[in-house]
């Protein structure tokens, strides 16, 4: 947008030829001799915050000197050695680097690539690099700039613009979670051929017997991986998925995969229907992908940033947010902290415009769009770009399994258990694994109970003088969507687009029934450009607290993929903080029933698709929020989503999920 001059601007300076020409000269002047100034300071001590830490070590010109060396080529190799040794020190000031084996090296490295690669594709970013602190905070003192520093964040996102020691040096969490530590104690990826490749490993299949098993017995397999150069891998770490098929019976079932830590695993699954059974196994993802999102979950703490919008009536400005007091160009006494509103940990920028704008001034969050670059190396780019375009990365066989019924017993599958789910105790729905259920004729059949038929009559029943409320994502919002078809219901509030990121609510007066979905608290993405006001969002914690000591409630749950862009450490803390409000509404009333909907699997295709950590937040789910006793339901989504080897971030048999919960808390004796 254009500058636009004051109306005595206009008329006493501009509508004289000499007055005229006089100003334009002033203006020619001025900058000339700003562009003097700046060519007289040394701006490559702006162009690279992490500068800013030379006091640490006393020797700020020699540090510089060596970070400048680094960005030459063919530098000899003593001089390498220096500067390692220099990237070393400086590496224990770093919290976020530490038990790692991240170095400032590597991230320097990493920089250098992306900028030049940005600067290349968009001639735009070569501003953004040039002086980075005109990137993330608003320059006007008092203009309306929201729109205009959304935009420029989002060019800076673009360009890759995240290297800044305030973002960077600080640690998400104080301690590393076992996997992290194993994934990041591994080198960076610099060479694809180093990587699982899925076309040449192997899967075979212990003591097969022409191919034919009986119906009911177990199967074991054996996977073995090769990188690119046909190597056996020797590190575990790589997520494989196996699963069967029948596509005629429309069947199917996950296997329990295990790890033996030396690039070989092993998968062992029920054949619980007979017919003609197809073997599937893919490298669902890859270690180094793993490495790779734990490094940027280390250091820049997300893949997807927001930004905040302060509006007053005077003027407005757009920062930037993170559930983390960790933003870049933002020293943490200049953060306005949100947590008190949001229920959860959430920062934003403080506005530069002091006389017009404060804290009390936040009224919504945008999303910015997703990066066009991100400091990784190419092989890691690579790496991502094959994960979201590619996937599943199948392993090639040819196993196909005769299953044969019983000599005693004709079934063709096997019989369901004699218990019923809504007989069998809760707290055993968190010790589900994958190969417990499984699908036959297009329908979600559990092992270790036998599912009531969920119809309108049973759903009566259940939701009769019920309050069934479901706080979640779009994937929550989906079984809102399903129990209001299934029950007749007037809604009071309707949605009025296909994105609707606001409340819900549907009654049924006659039985006396509220069904009502809210979206959950921050972070929270709403749709592109979308500004999302922060009173349309609620906290698990706040809803669970406001439900009374009477009165049946059935409260759903479900928090994934506006979760795991982050660091983990942020569900964890989210997850300890929902386990404590269920303990005590628990507590309080004898009738309400939990049920929390899992992370799900899914071969996503879109770009920096959110599901590359779902497995490590799925086990996160099921350690911080079992026994807590026999009214509280895990709905574990992964064998399904697994077994129908799931492409959507939107699962398109979720009533699946619906029909499995509602036969399991409803009716119970």
């Amino acid at each position: 947008m254009g500058l636009k001059l004051d109306n005595w601007y206009e008329s006493y300076y501009l509508r004289l030829p000499w007055r005229r020409n006089l100003f334009l000269a002033f203006v020619v002047l001025t900058l000339l001799m700003t562009y003097a100034a700046l060519r007289y300071i040394n701006i490559a001590d702006l162009r690279n915050p992490s500068l800013v830490y030379l006091t640490v070590l006393n020797q700020p010109v020699l540090y510089k000197e060596r970070i400048n060396t680094y960005h030459i080529q063919n530098i000899d190799k003593e001089a390498t050695k220096e500067i390692d040794k220099t990237w070393v020190e400086v590496d224990k000031t770093w919290p976020s680097l530490q038990s790692t084996s991240i170095t400032l090296g590597e991230l320097q490295e990493k920089y250098n690539r992306c900028k030049s690669v940005s600067v290349r594709v968009n001639s735009e970013c070569k501003l953004v690099h040039s002086n980075f602190s005109f990137v993330w905070k608003s320059h006007s003192k008092s203009a309306k700039t929201n729109v205009d520093d959304f935009n420029r964040m989002n060019l800076a996102s673009s360009c890759c613009a995240y290297f800044y020691d305030e973002l960077m040096r600080p640690a998400p969490s104080a301690d590393l979670f076992s996997w992290e530590k194993d994934y990041l104690s591994s080198p960076y990826l610099q060479n694809l051929e180093d990587i699982a490749w899925a076309n040449h490993s192997t899967i075979s299949i212990e003591s097969m017997k022409d191919g034919v098993y009986s119906l009911g017995s177990r199967i074991k397999l054996n996977i073995v991986l090769f990188n690119g150069r046909k190597e056996h891998r020797t590190l575990g770490g790589d997520k494989i998925e196996v699963w069967l098929v029948s596509k005629d019976l429309k069947a199917a079932i996950a296997a329990d995969v295990t790890d033996n830590s030396d690039g070989t695993y092993t998968a062992v699954t029920l054949l619980p229907w007979s017919g003609s059974v197809k073997v599937n196994a893919a490298i669902a993802h890859h270690r180094e992908l793993f490495r790779t999102m734990c490094y940027i979950q280390r250091v820049f703490k997300t893949t997807h940033s927001f930004v905040g919008n302060f509006i007053s009536g005077t003027a407005s400005e757009a920062t930037p947010c993170s559930p983390f007091p960790s933003l870049p160009e933002y020293s943490q006494d200049e953060m306005c902290n949100f947590t008190a509103i949001n229920g959860f940990p959430w920062f934003c920028g403080r506005p530069v415009k002091r006389d017009y704008l404060n804290c009390s001034h936040f009224v919504s969050v945008t999303k910015l769009n997703l990066p066009s670059y991100l400091p990784l190396t190419e092989a890691e780019e690579k790496l991502l770009n094959m994960t979201e375009t590619q996937r599943p990365f199948l392993i090639p066989n040819n196993i196909t399994i005769k299953v044969v019924p019983d000599a005693s017993n004709a079934a063709k599958v096997l019989p369901p258990p004699q218990e019923k789910c809504n007989q069998r105790s809760l707290a055993m729905t968190f010790e589900e694994r994958n190969s417990d259920g499984f699908f036959y004729k297009g329908k979600w059949r559990p092992l270790n109970c036998e599912l009531p038929n969920v119809d309108l009559e049973f759903l009566l029943k259940c939701l009769s003088n019920t309050m069934m409320i479901l706080v979640g994502d779009s994937n929550g919002r989906a079984q809102y969507t399903n129990i209001i078809k299934m029950v007749p219901c007037v809604e009071k509030i309707k949605m009025t687009s296909v994105a609707w990121h606001a409340p819900l609510r549907c009654e049924n007066n006659t039985f006396n029934i509220s069904i009502q979905f809210y979206p959950h608290k921050l972070p929270f993405y709403g749709s592109k450009e979308e500004s999302l006001k922060n009173e349309v969002l609620y906290s698990e914690v706040t809803i669970l607290d406001s439900i009374p000591n009477v009165g049946k409630y059935i409260v759903y749950i479900h928090n994934f993929l506006h979760m795991v862009p982050f660091h983990l450490s942020l569900s964890e803390h989210h997850l300890k903080l929902v386990r404590q409000a269920v303990k005590r509404v628990l507590a309080r009333n004898p009738q309400v029933i939990i049920v929390y909907q899992s992370a799900h699997s899914a071969y996503d295709r879109t770009p920096m698709n959110k599901h590359k950590m779902g497995v490590f937040l799925l086990e996160m789910q099921k350690s911080l929020l079992k026994d807590l006793g026999e009214r509280v339901m895990f709905v574990n989504t992964w064998p399904m989503t697994v077994a129908m080897a799931n492409s959507e971030g939107h699962p398109q048999f979720s009533e699946m999920f619906t029909d499995l919960y509602f036969g399991s808390v409803c009716q119970r004796v």
